[in-house]
C-alpha cells in the first residue's frame, strides 16, 4: 500500500502527541487548531513540521492495524533525516492508553522490529527502549528533548 492510497481521515493523533515548536504546543495535548471529527482548522496554512510529518501508517510501510486512531500510537522514524534501518522507530503512545503498545498484535510486531532496529517507546515523559528479547530499558532524555525547550530557553 502506498501513502497516496491512505488518508488521515478521522485520525488527528499527530495533533495531540508531539511537541510542535511553531505552535508552542506541548506534548500530549491537543493542538488548539485540531477539531476532532473535522480535522485541522488551519490545514492549508499549517506549519512546516506538520506538513512534513508522515507517520508510519500514512507512509504505507505498515499494516492497517497501525492506524493511529485505532491503535492509540503513532509510529515514525526516530531520526527523520536517516533511514528507519539506521536509526530505528519511535512509538509515541497516547497517554490516555498507556499500555496500548503492550497489547497484541502490536507488542509482537514491536518485538519483531526490535530484532533488526532500535525501537523506542514514549508514554508521557517516560521513554523505553524495547529489546528483541522483550527486555525494556529506561532511556533518559532531558525534559527539553521530550517536551521541547521551556519558554525561557527559546
Amino acid at each position: 500500500m502506498t501513502a497516496a492510497a491512505r488518508e488521515c481521515g478521522s485520525c488527528l493523533l499527530c495533533c495531540k502527541l508531539p511537541y510542535l515548536a511553531e505552535l508552542n504546543k506541548p506534548i500530549d495535548t491537543w493542538c488548539k487548531h485540531a477539531a476532532p471529527g473535522r480535522g485541522c482548522l488551519i490545514y492549508a496554512e499549517r506549519p512546516g513540521s506538520c506538513r512534513g510529518f508522515i507517520c508510519g501508517w500514512l507512509s504505507g510501510h505498515v499494516d492497517d492495524i497501525w492506524f493511529p486512531a485505532r491503535c492509540k500510537m503513532i509510529i515514525a522514524q526516530r531520526v527523520p533525516k536517516h533511514s528507519v534501518a539506521e536509526q530505528g522507530m519511535a512509538v509515541t503512545v497516547d497517554p490516555a492508553f498507556p499500555n496500548a503498545w503492550r497489547r497484541e498484535p502490536y507488542y509482537v510486531q514491536l518485538r519483531a522490529w526490535a530484532q533488526t532496529m532500535c525501537i523506542e517507546i514514549r508514554v508521557g515523559r517516560r521513554c523505553i527502549r524495547l529489546h528483541a528479547d522483550g527486555a525494556e530499558e529506561e532511556v533518559r532524555y532531558s525534559p527539553s528533548d521530550i517536551e521541547g525547550p521551556r519558554s525561557d530557553e527559546v
